[in-house]
């Protein structure tokens, strides 16, 4: 059980601070201004259901590719820590996650542009993937531990998926009430846990390399 939390919990910091609900909750705001706030919980719900559904797809289905074509999966969390640690070393010099002309053109997508472009790549862009991706499980596809650590990062991408639509849904009041220097505060410090995680993830895909020679 302590190895299963501990799994989930792992995935679920790597992902958090990518996917970053608190920095991307202004600019959910911002692309939702002109519809109702009924209408804005609607999108909320979806976009996390969206981004759970896409992350533990990718997680099965691309892991078991890569498991199934001998893709190495330590080459796999070697390029996701450092797309990490290239992430966060930007979010640490508060650089944007996107451009003026990029939110201008989404405002014209609301709901029934909730899985593309809002879920993808707005939320769970590239850098989620690769995350994803370094997160498949080590060992024999059908060894019942393999399946087990599956379950465990897809406990925690559940989790993650759940603070977007919390972030997502409460964003107003919780911007309101944290105003500008609170949410960058909570970006910066999620900067740092993601800058962390990508040098632990780029760690454990050495040693797994290191280990093969």
């Amino acid at each position: 059980m302590l190895g299963f939390l501990s799994t989930m919990m792992f995935a679920f910091l790597a992902l958090f601070p990518i996917l970053n609900p608190p920095a991307m909750a202004p600019v959910f705001i911002q692309l939702t201004a002109g519809i109702k706030d009924s209408q804005r919980n609607h999108l909320a719900a979806l976009i996390g259901f969206y981004t759970f559904l896409f992350l533990t797809s990718l997680l099965l289905v691309g892991g078991w590719l890569l498991k199934l074509l001998g893709i190495s999966i330590p080459v796999i969390a070697i390029a996701g820590g450092l797309l990490l640690f290239h992430s966060a070393w930007h979010m640490l010099n508060k650089d944007p996650k996107m451009s003026e002309s990029e939110k201008a053109e989404l405002q014209t997508y609301m709901l029934d542009k909730a899985f593309f472009p809002l879920t993808l790549p707005v939320t769970a862009g590239p850098g989620a993937m690769a995350v994803t991706l370094s997160l498949v499980p080590r060992g024999p596809i059908w060894h019942p531990q393999t399946l087990l650590n599956f379950l465990a990062v897809t406990c925690g991408i559940a989790l993650a998926a759940a603070t977007i639509f919390i972030f997502y849904r409460y964003s107003a009041n919780v911007i309101r009430r944290l105003g500008n220097t609170g949410a960058a505060t909570i970006s910066q410090v999620s900067a740092f846990i993601l800058l962390a995680i990508g040098v632990q993830i780029v760690w454990g895909g050495l040693r797994e390399l290191i280990r093969t020679l």
